[in-house]
């Protein structure tokens, strides 16, 4: 089955939506999000790093330690949290997983594939947390 994602980027989006959309800046515990969701909490907690290095997250250090969101979760959309931890080029892999397919050297469904993509891509960009933490809830 081909999957756009990992894992590790399913269960950073199913912990999110465990946060209080009205209580967004208030510092949560991986441990106790990953509880909450059922994910796996090693996984989890690599890519909510990824989330802090790109500015989603913020890492708080110290006792209790933790994380909070950096920006309102409205203002977090569903691919830049996809791109944080899958990397830039998610969405350009070949779909038959073939290393060598482009424009110049397409696989049989390269041109169908690029243009699902871009749709994709939009939609993603167009959706954000705070509406994902909504249709969960």
């Amino acid at each position: 089955m081909f999957k756009i994602y990992s894992k590790g980027c399913e269960y950073v989006l199913r912990a999110l939506t465990t946060l209080p959309a009205d209580h967004f800046d208030v510092p949560f515990l991986a441990k106790d999000l990953c509880r909450k969701a059922r994910v796996p909490e090693a996984s989890t907690r690599k890519a909510f790093q990824k989330l802090a290095k790109e500015g989603i997250l913020t890492a708080m250090t110290g006792p209790g330690g933790g994380y909070r969101l950096a920006v309102a979760p409205a203002d977090i959309s569903l691919l830049s949290i996809i791109t944080a931890i899958e990397g830039e080029d998610v969405f350009k892999k070949c779909i038959l997983g073939l290393r060598v397919c482009s424009d110049r050297k397409p696989c049989p469904v390269h041109a169908s594939w690029k243009k699902l993509r871009g749709g994709m891509m939009q939609e993603m960009e167009s959706k954000n947390l705070a509406q994902l933490m909504r249709a969960v809830k």
